[in-house]
């Protein structure tokens, strides 16, 4: 019994720092410049490439690529602080 409300609680936590995380990394996305927003969220969730993403924008590729380096900079920047979250979330899934 003691065991199982054991896993229990661990599942919770842990179910609850993803959802944490999950909002975090939500919030950084959505504080991006539009510009920026666009061009990371097209190449890293809809799988657009860069060609792809400039003629859908209007502009040039590596206008897109520069777009998509300052977005992941900032993220980086803005999300370091969750590196061990992400971690011991990663971890949870993979057992």
């Amino acid at each position: 019994m003691f065991y199982e409300e054991m896993e229990k609680l661990i599942h919770d936590v842990e179910a609850y720092q993803f959802q944490e995380l999950s909002k975090r990394v939500k919030e950084a996305i959505e504080a991006l410049l539009a510009s920026y927003r666009e061009a990371f969220v097209m190449h890293r969730f809809t799988k657009k490439s860069y060609k792809e993403i400039a003629e859908d924008s209007g502009v040039s590729i590596k206008t897109i690529a520069y777009r998509i380096q300052q977005a992941t900079k900032l993220l980086r920047k803005d999300l370091a602080d969750l590196l061990t979250t992400i971690i011991v979330c990663i971890m949870s899934i993979v057992r």
